[in-house]
């Protein structure tokens, strides 16, 4: 019985957490409980099993084999071996008219076909740990062993709105009620797609098989029995216990091992959150199969990956652009394009359906108030916005409306809503955003001939912020000030085309088109006096600030580095020469409708980039132009392909 223990403290049935009884209960019951336990002469099992109305869970009891996992049944150990054992539990046991007869001889077959379902939806469901004495005295949330959460109300002695008919039979080994009806079962949001016949019935096959194949088994050594050593000193097991486990239950990224992660060019994404947690309230969108099939061609083409792609940290680090990185095998087989496609399409479809009602904003931004009923009375159309557990935010706007995700079936689970959707209605941009990368923060790739650094941008002065106003914002207050080496230079700053600034989680270069700017500052905001007075356009090309002549304009050029497939270097290409006033904040466009022939969408070292320089002459330089240059940020604006 020791190995029982064992078993149940490493794993409890797969989800159930040990638990100490409740602050609510007295100490009048634990007293009652144990002076009852004291005279007990009988196990649960005995007790049980003399009585005639409980013949039929008696029966199915003694087919249903105990499982440490979803796939491994504990060999020969039965329900009727725990509940006959010396481990401490409570049970609501339905009597036989709890079921029909085509009910009960169901749970006689499944016990022998299907015995984890039967632990999880019944025997598991009807037990949980410790005494659980029903004496008046308030109301419990109890733990069952399949992990449920139950409402135990002491007072008007029901288990889940199901009244006890005969309750508090003290056994050596717990305590025993009855009930006319099986405690009810519910789904999780996790056991609704892990379970493959429901599934299937409701046109989930892909999702569930996505969902599957992401299961990871391990041995367990500390709940492993473990037997003598083999002759050379290793150790052998009488009794190996392995688990089952999901990494996409609690990380948003990870990779298959946390060990030399190194070699993996991509992560794996997941919900972001533990769909299998019973303490949290989930609404899910599942998108059929017919739904999904159709989100996957429309992602395709976003996703076109190239054989080999330079690893731009290794350009980086070593000042060169000769080395190239080929893809990576994950599972000791060489991933190519076709499966890196294969898997982040898979990927992107599930990141983004999953949201956790208590990180829902109300109207006025604070989370934690709904409740699941009033927040799909409304489909949550007063929230200030809708954010994932993957880390995106969603919002409504003059094409698309949040509240459309929550169209369809809906479907009540243990631990939140499922909504069974005939359309995948991810906004266009969330899964092939804006690229915006803020040069104020870290994004620098490289640099040649150039010196810059960060300035911010903060003004108290209410004059001061007026210019400020009439000449454009700079975003989140700051910008990079880019000037020559030399004072006859042409200085060149290369960027990182990685989105670092927005609400969603990532914004990648994908495959397909974008219209591609940089942002420019006047150079006048490098004072950022609260005594600022200024005119512009003295002379036509210059600004007085503070008395001081400052030249406006500049002649920008962009040169953009991107993979073409033939792994050596980076394709380029060079954009026209372009004028920039220096008056205002504004965008120079150097490429419009670009398109980017393969995707960078979850690559870890590879990110296509672009080089930003000025060319000016002695002449231009004398007449107003600068060849320093300030920048806000540099955007990709992703166009419908």
């Amino acid at each position: 019985m020791n190995k029982i223990r064992k078993y149940i403290g490493a794993a409890i049935l797969g989800s159930a957490i040990l638990t100490v009884p409740s602050c609510s209960d007295t100490w009048d019951e634990h007293y009652e409980a144990d002076q009852a336990a004291t005279s007990a002469t009988k196990s649960l099992w005995d007790l049980i099993s003399e009585d005639p109305n409980l013949s039929r869970f008696k029966a199915i009891a003694e087919k249903a084999s105990y499982y440490r996992d979803e796939t491994h049944p504990q060999a020969d150990y039965t329900f009727k071996d725990l509940l006959n054992g010396s481990l401490l539990v409570s049970v609501w046991a339905p009597e036989n008219s709890a079921f029909t007869d085509a009910e009960y001889q169901q749970w006689l077959t499944m016990a022998e076909t299907r015995g984890y379902t039967v632990q999880q939806q019944l025997m598991g469901n009807s037990i949980a740990l410790w005494r659980q004495v029903a004496t008046g005295g308030g109301v419990d949330t109890l733990t069952m062993l399949n992990g449920k959460k139950v409402v135990y109300d002491k007072d008007k002695f029901t288990m889940s709105d199901i009244p006890m008919n005969q309750k508090n039979l003290a056994a050596t080994n717990g305590t025993l009620h009855t009930v006319g009806t099986a405690l009810p079962f519910q789904y999780n949001l996790y056991e609704y797609l892990k379970d493959g016949e429901n599934a299937a019935s409701k046109n989930l096959s892909r999702f569930h098989e996505f969902l599957v194949s992401q299961d990871t088994t391990y041995f367990s050594e500390t709940a492993s029995i473990e037997g003598n050593p083999d002759i050379n000193g290793n150790p052998t097991y009488v009794d190996s216990v392995y688990f089952t486990t999901n990494m996409m239950l609690n990380r948003s990224h990870y990779f298959p091992t946390n060990t030399n992660t190194d070699q993996y060019l991509t992560y794996d994404e997941s919900f972001g959150d533990n769909i299998q947690g019973e303490d949290s309230t989930f609404i899910m969108i599942m998108p059929t199969d017919a739904a999904w099939e159709a989100a996957y061609q429309k992602l395709a083409p976003l996703y076109n990956y190239a054989n080999i792609y330079l690893n731009k940290d290794q350009v980086n680090t070593s000042g060169t652009n000769n080395k190239s990185l080929q893809f990576i095998p994950l599972d000791k087989s060489q991933l190519n394009a076709d499966s890196l496609k294969e898997k982040n399409i898979k990927m992107d479809i599930i990141s983004p359906v999953c949201f956790n009602l208590n990180i829902q904003p109300n109207a006025g931004g604070q989370k934690g108030r709904w409740t699941l009923d009033n927040f799909m009375a409304e489909k949550g159309a007063s929230a200030e916005y809708f954010i994932n557990t993957f880390g995106d935010t969603l919002r409504t706007d003059d094409t698309w409306d949040k509240t459309s995700l929550l169209d369809g079936e809906q479907v009540a689970t243990s631990n939140g809503l499922a909504i069974i959707a005939n359309e995948w209605k991810i906004p266009h941009k969330l899964y092939k955003p804006d690229v915006i990368v803020e040069a104020g923060y870290q994004s620098l790739f490289n640099t040649s001939e150039a010196v810059g650094s960060y300035r911010n941008i903060g003004f108290s002065n209410s004059a001061a912020s007026a210019w400020v106003d009439s000449t454009g914002r700079v975003s989140h207050d700051n910008f990079y000030y880019v000037w020559p080496a030399t004072n006859t230079g042409s200085p060149k700053l290369e960027f990182r085309l990685v989105g670092n600034d927005g609400e969603n989680y990532e914004s990648d270069v994908m495959s397909g088109k974008y219209d591609i700017g940089v942002v420019m500052v006047p150079n006048y905001y490098m004072i950022s006096s609260d005594t600022i007075t200024y005119t512009l356009g003295v002379g036509g090309n210059a600004a007085v600030v503070n008395g001081d002549t400052i030249p406006l304009k500049h002649k920008i050029q962009g040169i953009l580095s991107y993979c073409d497939n033939k792994g050596t270097k980076d394709a380029t290409v060079t954009s026209e020469l372009l004028e920039y006033s220096g008056e205002k904040v504004d965008t120079i466009w150097l490429f419009k409708d670009f398109q980017f022939p393969y995707s960078y969408k979850n690559l870890r070292k590879s990110y296509p980039s672009i080089q930003l320089t000025t060319k000016t002459t002695s002449n231009e330089r004398k007449n107003g132009y600068s060849n320093d240059f300030c920048i806000d940020r540099i955007i990709l604006i992703s166009k419908e392909d």
